[in-house]
């Protein structure tokens, strides 16, 4: 995507991830990026990378050819009037929850639009982002989003019907697991532990199994099974799960997640 201009309306940590992704990569030079936030404290890192840098949004829009809104869904109807009029035939990407594409249509009227949901790991280059079927975008701006977004992680392209449901998919599971992360170590903490050293056990713990469900072939329930000895101490922690019924438990967080999004659409 060398020779095209990025921009990014939103100066908050999943923007400044983004960029950093594409700084990092070499994929755009940093003087043909372009950024705005009304707060200019955000904007000083930006600057330090050597963007440029704008408290206007207009300014962005009009000089960049493909545009990241980073900016949270409530704040879509302030934003995207003062950019309408700058974006005919150039891309623009949301990465808000429930914003459909049919929407950003309507009120960006000749722009191509892109839906993609990345997540928080993205800060670390660890990122997983679930990027919308888009067949009328151009292929070079769509294959453009798909490298923007894979410079800081796994990528993965869905039809826009299941965008609801990756959110609770990757989109707000590092939540999920950040609170049972937290709940394990204070337990370890009333135990006795140094709940520094808990969390740092714990952290590992949960990294090694994500490799181990990425690369070992087997199944979540065969690895689940591979830990438990007859008789022993997971299977004895699993009845907890099993009585509590972690598995509707789970099932329900996941559907109150989704629908959230839905009533955020537009």
């Amino acid at each position: 995507m060398r020779g095209m201009k990025l921009g990014f309306i939103g100066a908050g940590n999943m923007a400044t991830a983004i960029l950093d992704g594409v700084v990092g990569k070499d994929l755009a030079w940093p003087e043909g990026i372009y950024i705005s936030n009304p707060h200019p404290e955000k904007l000083e890192y930006p600057k330090s990378l050597g963007v440029h840098t704008t408290q206007d949004n207009a300014q962005v829009a009009a000089a960049a050819d493909l545009i990241i809104l980073a900016v949270k869904p409530q704040k879509f109807e302030e934003v995207l009037p003062g950019i309408a009029e700058h974006v005919a035939g150039k891309c623009v990407v949301s990465i808000a929850a429930g914003i459909s594409t049919d929407y950003l249509k309507s009120r960006l009227p000749g722009a191509h639009v892109v839906r993609v949901m990345p997540n928080t790991p993205l800060q670390l280059g660890m990122g997983a982002t679930a990027i919308a079927q888009a067949p009328d975008v151009p292929e070079f701006y769509f294959r453009a989003v798909c490298d923007i977004f894979a410079a800081a992680g796994l990528t993965a392209v869905i039809p826009e019907s299941q965008m609801d449901a990756v959110i609770p998919v990757s989109g707000s599971s590092p939540a999920f697991f950040f609170r049972m992360a937290a709940a394990m170590t204070r337990w370890a903490g009333e135990q006795g532990m140094d709940e520094d050293l808990a969390l740092q056990l714990c952290a590992a713990t949960m990294a090694g199994a994500a490799e181990m469900l990425l690369s070992s072939g087997k199944s979540a329930q065969a690895l689940t099974n591979q830990v438990c000895s007859p008789g022993g101490t997971t299977l004895a922690a699993l009845t907890a799960f099993d009585e509590r019924d972690f598995e509707g438990l789970i099932s329900d967080a996941m559907t109150r997640c989704a629908q959230r999004s839905k009533e955020l659409g537009k």
